[in-house]
């Protein structure tokens, strides 16, 4: 029966108890950062070693140390006691409206920031929070609702909804483009300087692969050699060369006359930006925001982005 079974679950703050005591070694310092006395964190040890009729810790004098149950014990539920804290404080920030959005950082502030006063607009109660640490949000060391990556996402993260397909413009500006032919073909952009993007997934690669040069020609053509959108950007609207940027991160740029079509292609990679919903960490709240992002990216996903 159910309740029968609950008798033999241990209690949350046994557990915490445990955690602390085995990473500290000591139930002195277990006590400090639980704000327990010594001897209530003492008392949960003991209930818990006799629920589970083992000892967990090796004791001398001064100091506990975790036994071969204990370390099998600590592997166990340390994931148990993340999972609760991690749902714990979704839930405290759905209530509070609180929203955290890992994205990378150039498509936060060419595509997705520009966007955010009109969902604001319409929800004033959710604070959209954006965490733009790719690093972090990859080793799991940051804690997020939802997160927008680009190229492949693991599997065991969660739902993965493609959102926007990589489509690359050749841009340049208004005075270098008035100094050679007219590109036509995707060749014919080595008529000018290049700007190499040499950042992960380089566009310019991937723009020089599909003309047809080889790894070592894209190497030896001449140009400033930039390793993110933005670098790769200021060197375009400053003469050095034509620049191969997605189409979302030049549009403003395209609006503003700072940059200009060097020709009317795109280039659609095989990369683009996924939308990962974690299984785990579903709220109406990430479900209002998820399909927000997908409204947007909607009538971009697959087709020229020319506004």
């Amino acid at each position: 029966m159910p309740a029968a079974t609950n008798r033999h679950l241990p209690s949350t703050q046994a557990l915490l108890c445990f955690e602390a005591v085995a990473q500290s070694g000591s139930v002195t310092r277990a006590s400090e950062q639980l704000s327990m006395t010594q001897s209530a964190v003492s008392r949960q040890i003991n209930n818990l070693e006799e629920l589970l009729g083992v000892a967990l810790f090796e004791r001398s004098r001064q100091r506990l140390w975790l036994n071969e149950a204990g370390k099998s014990y600590l592997e166990s539920v340390a994931g148990i006691l993340e999972e609760l804290r991690t749902a714990t404080q979704r839930t405290r920030r759905a209530a509070s409206g609180q929203l955290s959005v890992g994205i990378e950082p150039a498509l936060a502030s060419a595509w997705l920031v520009p966007q955010l006063k009109h969902f604001h607009r319409n929800h004033p109660h959710v604070n959209v929070e954006l965490m733009t640490d790719m690093d972090k949000l990859r080793s799991g060391k940051a804690r997020w609702d939802l997160a927008v990556v680009y190229g492949e996402a693991a599997a065991d993260d969660g739902q993965c909804i493609p959102l926007l397909q990589e489509l690359l413009v050749a841009v340049g500006s208004a005075e270098l483009l008035q100094t050679g032919p007219a590109i036509e073909d995707f060749v014919d952009v080595l008529n000018y300087p290049i700007v190499h993007h040499t950042g992960p997934f380089s566009t310019s690669d991937s723009w020089l692969g599909h003309a047809g040069l080889g790894s070592k020609a894209i190497r030896e053509a001449p140009g400033p050699r930039m390793e993110t959108f933005s670098l790769v950007q200021q060197c375009a609207e400053q003469g050095l060369g034509i620049a191969f940027l997605p189409t979302y991160f030049v549009a403003e740029a395209l609006r503003s006359g700072r940059l200009q079509e060097a020709a009317p292609l795109r280039l659609g990679t095989e990369q683009r930006y996924n939308l990962i919903v974690p299984r785990t960490r579903h709220n109406p709240t990430v479900s209002l925001f998820s399909e927000w992002l997908q409204s947007l990216a909607r009538p971009h996903a697959m087709q020229d982005e020319r506004a």
